[in-house]
């Protein structure tokens, strides 16, 4: 179908002009069907094609279209933050027709009313399930709503979200859903009243193999011969003046991987692009993960994994897009949704570790991994080709060449997501009864998968009796729920009703004896904060560490050896180390110590900086004694900024982090008005601040700064780090 045939749809004419700008003058065969199918006129539509078919062209002319005839707001989910900042870069390309984008992933406390004035929302789908029980006065205009990724309902950890967003918007606003094949499409197309597009149909052709001890079989019978060594594959994509995407089960593997193939395929790197290389590298910090990236770096090639910081991801996804990293050994967290494609896909593990053991990576997961293969303008043809070590050929062959995705399954059957839901239904969405209740339940693609309302009832009416014993409710006499303030702020904080009854259970010990350490390992206590993991040869320092601090401690140490013991010996651990970052600990140092990652540090602190805030939003509702809450709120801001307290009025200065306050503070510029009292010189010899950090202080300050010279950086100071 060309593009001028939109117009027989009665499709704006200017984004037909839009698209032709971008070089598009036809449409794939899956998108011609998706906009014959009815979208265009208001029908929902699950879109089901393979990676890199042209999913997101569909959503653009379906929105912008919708946006310009009708007007109201379009809301894209994403599962993922860094998918909604490259859906942002996409989506501002409509801004020329009036059209105005916003992306919002963070802060579960806020309606975010500003978002009212824009067309365009992208959001993760937490936080537009905390704009839904914040009760956003432009919710109501909504007419869109587009699940990218929609799969991802049974993902365990945000499928429930997902499911319950669009059992609000059922018959409230279109839908459209743009999904990875998977084994049961048109049972979730059912559900949401939706016309079902299916297609295996690839802009670029897709060839499966199986690379088994130098032989590479693909699905056509037909055999290629390479050295047994699997790395054999990713060297002869680079010989061809191509890339490759490894995925293997582990953040150390793509670690160790990576430095190996660095020293293989260094010799065929141009000299340029190894200077240009270099110079990436050294925009790098100095940290463990981060010196091994470097070492992978010079050589053209990178890991990618969860453990690295956002930065440093997005400096390798660039990186490789335009062609300066030639092979990326990746976990599978870069199978999901960003759009990184590679002329040949290597998949060297389809086994993984888990809680119980070695498992089976999912077909649909692997299948995820192979659609990365071929990209649309340069190549004619992608390879996706799975390393066979132990396991029968014939086998892996049948599984995951020939096989179809395994079913989705609704993960309201996950009891935290169910409890969280239930609770957010009664206090911020007027379910007032329990028949009520169950009405709505009776709308999840849960109910219409298993269609046993007497489960469903029974396993509402245990959450409810829960919520009723810890006083989130209360039930009056008519049988009517009766929101209490702790329920509502709970759900407003986008908390675990248990994480929030352990915080009130906890009130008592903490106005008794006010501590750090006490906090945070409650804060690491509950099933809101992920904890880091205490290896065998660990758990005896931190286990002494434990009951050397038994006295600071809000609940009693478990003495027995069992798996619970673990958990809480984790939860010292992270307790620890959120202490040694209120202590100004440095990081590499805490990297280190703790053996994690930047982007594991990184989310520690996020996770504590949001329950720290929750837990004093939770006091706040239980007469809160002012020297306890003064304690937690300084608490909070040295969690935020990495800090002692004598630093927390520098540090709430612009610019002024962790090391340049801590500067400061040894230069004998204590407090604001040491600094307003003193002079431009004088400021400019302490390291790190330069004439930038100068001009936006005085500016804060409302004062005008007199001309100055910026100052020369010396190697090994802050100047140097900051420049």
């Amino acid at each position: 179908m060309r593009i001028e045939e939109l117009k027989s749809f009665d499709v704006d004419e200017r984004i037909i002009r839009v698209i032709r700008e971008r070089g598009i003058e036809e449409f794939y065969p899956p998108q011609e069907d998706a906009l014959k199918s009815g979208v265009l006129e208001g029908r929902n539509l699950v879109l089901a094609i393979p990676t890199a078919s042209g999913k997101t062209l569909v959503a653009e002319i379906v929105m912008i279209n919708k946006l310009l005839k009708e007007g109201g707001k379009v809301v894209y989910l994403v599962p993922l933050k860094a998918l909604a900042e490259e859906k942002y870069r996409e989506f501002k390309d409509w801004e020329k027709l009036g059209i105005r984008v916003a992306m919002s992933t963070g802060d579960y406390d806020s309606s975010d009313e500003w978002l009212g004035s824009y067309d365009i929302i992208i959001a993760t789908s937490e936080k537009f399930d905390s704009l839904l029980r914040h009760k956003a006065k432009w919710i109501k205009d909504v007419k869109l709503i587009i699940a990218d990724e929609i799969h991802l309902l049974g993902s365990f950890d945000r499928g429930a979200t997902l499911e319950v967003i669009l059992s609000h918007l059922l018959d409230k606003a279109q839908i459209l859903g743009l999904s990875a094949t998977i084994g049961n499409t048109e049972e979730l197309a059912e559900w949401l009243n939706a016309e079902l597009i299916v297609s295996d149909w690839r802009p670029v052709k897709l060839k499966k193999g199986i690379f088994y001890q130098g032989q590479l079989i693909w699905e056509d019978d037909r055999i290629d011969h390479f050295p047994k060594e699997w790395e054999s594959l990713a060297i002869d994509a680079v010989k061809k003046g191509k890339q490759a995407l490894v995925f293997v089960n582990t953040r150390k593997t793509a670690e160790k991987e990576a430095i190996k193939l660095g020293k293989k395929i260094k010799s065929l790197i141009s000299k340029p692009d190894i200077r240009k290389l270099k110079e990436l590298a050294n925009e790098l910090e100095s940290n463990p993960t981060n010196d091994k990236l470097k070492s992978a770096l010079v050589s053209g090639v990178a890991f990618h994994h969860a453990g690295l910081g956002r930065k440093e991801r997005t400096l390798i996804e660039d990186a490789f897009r335009e062609g300066l990293i030639k092979v990326i050994t990746a976990t599978p967290t870069l199978s999901a949704g960003i759009n990184l494609p590679s002329f040949r896909v290597i998949i060297r593990d389809t086994k993984r570790y888990s809680s119980v053991g070695w498992v089976s990576i999912p077909i649909l997961e692997i299948q995820q991994m192979m659609g990365r293969a071929g990209r649309p303008k340069y190549d004619k043809v992608g390879e996706a080709i799975i390393v066979v070590k132990t396991e029968d050929p014939q086998e892996l062959f049948k599984k995951y060449i020939q096989g179809k995705p395994e079913k989705l399954f609704s993960m309201l059957s996950n009891e935290s997501a169910f409890r969280s839901q239930i609770l957010a239904l009664i206090t911020n969405f007027n379910v007032n009864t329990f028949p009520k209740l169950v009405k709505f339940l009776e709308k999840t693609f849960y109910y219409h998968q298993r269609k046993d309302l007497a489960a469903l009832e029974d396993k509402a009416r245990q959450i409810v009796h829960f919520f009723f014993e810890n006083e989130f409710i209360d039930i009056s006499l008519e049988d009517k729920f009766v929101p209490l303030p702790f329920g509502i702020r709970t759900s407003q904080l986008y908390l675990d009703p248990l994480t929030a009854k352990r915080f009130k259970d906890a009130l008592p010990k903490l106005e008794e004896n006010p501590n750090p350490f006490g906090v945070f390992q409650l804060i690491a206590s509950t099933p809101d904060m992920g904890t880091i993991s205490v290896r065998r040869r660990e758990m005896d320092t931190y286990f002494d560490y434990a009951y050397d601090m038994e006295e600071n401690l809000y609940m009693e140490i478990p003495y027995w050896q069992d798996y619970s013991f673990s958990i809480f010996l984790s939860q010292i651990k992270t307790a620890k180390l959120l202490l040694d970052w209120i202590n100004e600990v440095r990081e590499e140092k805490i990297l280190e110590t703790y053996n994690i990652d930047p982007g594991d540090l990184y989310r520690t602190l996020e996770l504590a900086d949001w329950l720290l805030y929750s837990f004093i939003e939770i006091y706040k509702l239980f007469d809160p004694k002012r020297e306890v809450l003064e304690f937690l709120q300084n608490l909070h801001l040295r969690v935020k900024h990495g800090v002692r307290e004598e630093l927390l009025e520098l540090v709430q200065l612009p610019m002024i982090g962790r090391k340049r306050a801590r500067a400061l503070y040894l230069a004998g510029f204590k407090t604001v008005d040491d600094i307003v009292r003193a002079k431009p010189s004088e400021l400019l010899k302490v390291e790190g601040i330069g004439v930038k950090i100068l001009e936006n202080l005085y500016k804060h300050f409302g004062v005008e700064l007199p001309k100055l010279k910026e100052k020369k950086k010396r190697k090994g100071t802050l100047d140097e780090f900051f420049k």
